[in-house]
C-alpha cells in the first residue's frame, strides 16, 4: 500500500467514516490491537508494527471513535490552528505528507529495534510519533529549540523523551549517543551559521555509521518562495550545478515562534546538492538523494556520520 490509500480514503470520507473504514479494511487486526492495548504492558507500541504505514498513518490522527483503547494509547493531536501554523495544513492532509517522509525514512534507517533515535527539531511531536511503533520502549528522543512546543509534546503524550536544544547548539541536550537522527523541514530554515553548528552537534550526537535522514529546499523552492524572488535576480545561470546556500531570514519579531533575539536564524533556505557534497563532506557520507511525490519541495537525504 502506498499514500495513495490515504488519498482514497480521505475521498470516500463524504459517505463513509473513519471507523467503518477501519473496520472493514482491518477490524479484525484492530480488534484484536486494541484488547492488547489495554494489558498495559510497556511495548505496546510495538503491536501496531505489522500494519501497513498508511493504516498507521490514519490511526495517528484519531479521527475515529471506534477501538478505545488504542485512541487511549496513542498521542493525542494538537488542535488544527497549530498544526497549521507549524506546518501549513492539518489532518488527513498533514498525514498523507508525514507518512511519505516516515517511509522513506524507514527505508534508509532499516530495523531500529535495537537502536536509538533522535527527532531533531521535533516541533509538536509531528513525525516522532510515527517512529514510537519502530524502537524499543525508552529509545525515542526529540528535541527542539521552542520550550512552548515541546509542551505541547508532553501535552498530548508524545511518546519520547524530550529536551530544549539551543538554536545554535553546540551540543545535542542528551547523554545518550543515537544510532539513527532524522530532521524533518529543519535544514530547509536554517542559516549557514545555525546549519552548520546543527550539523556539527548531530555528529558528535551520533554514534560512528549513525544515520541521519534530514530534509533541504531544492533549487526550484526559489522560484516557489516569494520571499526569495529577491535572490533570482543575483543568481548567474546554472548556480543550481553550484555549491550554493541560500537563506532570507523572516522577520525577527518577538511572536515568530523561533524567535530568539534579533539575529535571527531561522527563515527560508535552499541547500545545493554540490554545496552538501563539498560543505558537509567532513562529517557525513551523503549516502541517499529521495524525492517525496507527496511533498515536492522537501529533498531527502540520507547521510552517515564519518
Amino acid at each position: 500500500m502506498t499514500s495513495r490509500v490515504l488519498t482514497r480514503l480521505r475521498r470516500r470520507s463524504r459517505d463513509e467514516g473513519v471507523d467503518a473504514r477501519l473496520a472493514r479494511d482491518h477490524g479484525h487486526e484492530l480488534a484484536r490491537i486494541d484488547a492488547a492495548c489495554a494489558d498495559g504492558s510497556p511495548d505496546r507500541f510495538g503491536l501496531f508494527r505489522a500494519l501497513d504505514a498508511d493504516t498507521w498513518a490514519l490511526l495517528l490522527t484519531k479521527e475515529y471513535e471506534r477501538y478505545p483503547n488504542i485512541r487511549a494509547l496513542l498521542p493525542d493531536v494538537p488542535e488544527p490552528a497549530l498544526q497549521e501554523l507549524y506546518n501549513g495544513t492539518s489532518g488527513a492532509a498533514l498525514a498523507m505528507q508525514s507518512v511519505a517522509f516516515y517511509r522513506t525514512a524507514m527505508d534508509r534507517f532499516g530495523p531500529l529495534d535495537e537502536g536509538r533515535l533522535l527527532d531533531f527539531g521535533c516541533g509538536w511531536g509531528r513525525l516522532t510519533r510515527y517512529f514510537a511503533r519502530d524502537v524499543r520502549p525508552g529509545n525515542l528522543y526529540g528535541c527542539d529549540p521552542v520550550e512552548a512546543i515541546l509542551e505541547v509534546c508532553r501535552r498530548t503524550r508524545v511518546p519520547a523523551t524530550l529536551a530544549r536544544s539551543d538554536f545554535l547548539p553546540e551540543r545535542l541536550p542528551f547523554s545518550e549517543s543515537f544510532t539513527h537522527a532524522f530532521s524533518f523541514s529543519v535544514f530547509t530554515h536554517l542559516s549557514e551559521t545555525a546549519q552548520l553548528a546543527c550539523l556539527h552537534a548531530l555528529r558528535a550526537g551520533l554514534e560512528p555509521g549513525g544515520v541521519l535522514v534530514l530534509t533541504v529546499r531544492p533549487p526550484e523552492y526559489v522560484d516557489l518562495c516569494e520571499l526569495m524572488h529577491p535572490l533570482r535576480e543575483e543568481l548567474p545561470a546554472g548556480w543550481a550545478d553550484e555549491p550554493r546556500h541560500l537563506f532570507i531570514a523572516h522577520a525577527a519579531t518577538p511572536d515568530h515562534p523561533q524567535y530568539a533575539g534579533p539575529d535571527m536564524h531561522f527563515g527560508e533556505a535552499v541547500i545545493t546538492l554540490p554545496y552538501v557534497r563539498e560543505r558537509w563532506a567532513h562529517l557525513f557520507d551523503l549516502v541517499d538523494v529521495d524525492e517525496l511525490a507527496a511533498d515536492p519541495y522537501q529533498l531527502v537525504l540520507t547521510l552517515r556520520r564519518r
